[in-house]
């Protein structure tokens, strides 16, 4: 989970960079968007996505190399993996037993990333 106040200047610079098309037709109080270029503004998107996912990879990739904790490490490395977060955008249908109520989400967090799962008991009865 990405702090941010780490990432807020570059997504400042790159709605500078997607905008920029648009903050000159205001500036120049054009009445219609004719000089809209969307494609041009979808590239510069499509850039600006690839540039953050370069330097999200970059911060994981740092973080893998300089840990000493395996259990860390696997955890990452699992995460990343295609597919791995689509259960947190599943819709929640009962009928089909994809309801996690509170508890039982915390759980699945705790064993997404290692953590330590409260309140297990000590043996099985």
């Amino acid at each position: 989970i990405s702090n941010p106040v780490e990432g807020s200047e570059f997504e400042f610079q790159a709605s500078v960079k997607i905008t920029d098309n648009l903050k000159e037709l205001i500036i120049g109080q054009e009445s219609s968007l004719d000089g809209y270029q969307a494609s041009a503004v979808a590239e510069v998107t499509s850039d600006c996505l690839k540039d953050k996912e370069v330097r999200l990879l970059r911060k994981v990739s740092a973080i893998v190399s300089n840990s000493s904790d395996e259990r860390l490490k696997r955890s990452i490395t699992l995460a990343q993996e295609k597919g791995a977060g689509a259960w947190l955008s599943v819709l929640p249908l009962g009928s089909l037993g994809w309801v996690l109520n509170k508890e039982e989400f915390r759980d699945a967090l705790g064993l997404r990333y290692g953590w330590q799962i409260p309140n297990i008991p000590a043996f099985c009865v």
